[in-house]
């Protein structure tokens, strides 16, 4: 047997060349489409570019798509084409549809960046931009094997990406809520967050509260919202009602809210009528979005410990919505060769600079991938570097280098890819070489909140231990 090719433009030049080696080219058709809400707009050349079926609008319901296997079937049999490619830019999510049906159909579908055609009309000196110019510039991205590797996710993955992102999307409506209630309780009474404090001539802020989110900072936001109401309650007034109300509030948390109040600048009510209706509404706010989030979570939940995610929960400080995030983002792990194409999916690989045979350098990552998974690497890198140890020791050695903190959690969630390639590829727990002598347990994070979820957890975990011949413990 021969020595295996190496290709110039590796593993995506090799793909694509085996695509159409040995094929009579006049016979390679090229769908270019240009994707839209409404109406999509196609056009279908050979490899050459020679136009068989001139530019046409397509609707993006059923019936519009009939009309484009129409037309398509029809050029295939006017040149008796072998082979179809199919080209498609990624416009939000308006592609989606036209790529999953003719998927289906089992034509090959090629994704476009829009900036990879914007390129492509910019190399052909042409500044304007119009429907058939779009078209024209895709066949030859198409052409000139300038797709992505990207596909389409479906099935359990395509739910999980919408959960996730929608999820993402609400705690970050979450985090403007609490920041206006924390404005507004700025206006009312700044002192109910924290009061400062001088000690040994150096200044501080006393938190009344550990977490400002709790049940009873709330409890009070909603109900006594002002410095007066908390004096006129007193000690006694604020221990009874923490019973009544369930608010385990501890005697220490008593005394510093009385001091809060006592030294805060008491305000008359009837100025604060505007702040304190805002006040109501955004903790309305807050809960129906708390609730959101959790159902949400539950879903996510019990989805993930039905895919491979269960074997990124082995690893210490990945929670389950963290590691249903990724898997979301990835796809099934049968589409990557190696572990540089998930870094380079998610634009967190370093720019490098060479030339003239000198060593070259390294810049910064190229952001030039997929933002969601590119912000779950982050949030990964973030989470293992504080409380993972064998990632923890990475992260040090990092920091004692001078790397910028947020440098040092990149380098940490691709240090994290390159492990879960690995473990998604062999089916393999987190079993990094063993440190102080201590082995790991196998078995999935204890951050799975529903017992039947994590029951199935378990059970999804040994299935796939047991198929690649390994025993968990």
């Amino acid at each position: 047997m021969g020595k295996r090719r190496k290709h110039i433009n590796k593993h995506k030049g090799e793909y694509f060349s085996n695509l159409i080696r040995g094929i009579d080219l006049e016979r390679l058709l090229i769908v270019s489409i240009d994707a839209a809400k409404y109406h999509q707009k196609a056009l279908i050349c050979n490899y050459f570019g020679d136009i068989i079926q001139d530019s046409f609008f397509f609707s993006t319901d059923l019936k519009g798509f009939n009309t484009l296997l129409d037309k398509m079937r029809a050029s295939i049999e006017n040149v008796n084409a072998v082979k179809v490619l199919v080209g498609i830019e990624a416009t939000g999510h308006y592609y989606e549809d036209t790529v999953s049906l003719l998927q289906k159909d089992g034509f090959e579908v090629i994704i476009i960046n829009p900036l990879t055609t914007h390129e492509e009309r910019s190399a052909s000196l042409n500044w304007c931009k119009t429907d058939d110019i779009d078209l024209s510039a895709i066949a030859y991205c198409v052409i000139h094997n300038k797709g992505t590797d990207s596909k389409l996710t479906s099935g359990i993955y395509a739910e999980l990406q919408t959960l996730t992102r929608c999820r993402k999307s609400l705690v970050n409506h979450r985090s403007s809520i609490k920041i206006q209630i924390r404005t507004i309780m700025d206006s009312i009474w700044k002192e109910f967050q924290g009061y400062p404090e001088i000690s040994d001539d150096k200044p501080s802020v006393i938190k009344v509260f550990s977490d400002l989110w709790g049940k009873a900072p709330r409890f009070f936001m909603r109900h006594y919202p002002l410095p007066h109401q908390i004096l006129y309650l007193g000690y006694e007034g604020l221990k009874q009602l923490s019973k009544e109300n369930n608010l385990k509030l501890r005697k220490e948390t008593i005394k510093k809210l009385l001091h809060a109040a006592s030294i805060s600048n008491k305000k008359d009510e009837s100025t604060l009528s505007s702040e304190l209706m805002l006040l109501s509404l955004y903790l309305e706010q807050l809960d129906l979005y708390d609730k959101q989030i959790e159902e949400l979570e539950h879903k996510i939940e019990g989805l993930a410990v039905e895919t491979e995610a269960v074997l990124l929960l082995t690893c210490p400080k990945i929670a389950t919505t963290t590691a249903a995030a990724f898997i979301a983002e990835i796809g099934p792990i049968d589409h990557y060769i190696h572990a540089g194409q998930l870094i380079k999916k998610g634009g967190t690989n370093a720019m490098v600079f060479q030339s003239g045979g000198g060593r070259g350098f390294y810049t910064k990552i190229s952001k030039q991938g997929n933002k969601n998974l590119r912000a779950v690497i982050f949030t990964i890198g973030k989470n293992l570097s504080h409380g993972n140890p064998y990632f923890e020791d990475f992260y040090k050695r990092l920091k004692s280098k001078g790397k910028h903190t947020h440098a040092a959690y990149i380098a940490v969630g691709n240090k994290f890819l390159k492990v879960a390639f690995s473990m998604l590829k062999k089916g393999r727990p987190f079993m990094p070489p063993l440190w102080e002598g201590q082995s790991l347990t196998v078995t999935t994070s204890s951050s799975i909140k529903c017992v039947k979820h994590a029951e199935k957890a378990q059970e999804t975990l040994q299935t796939i231990l047991l198929s690649q011949g390994q025993k968990g413990n």
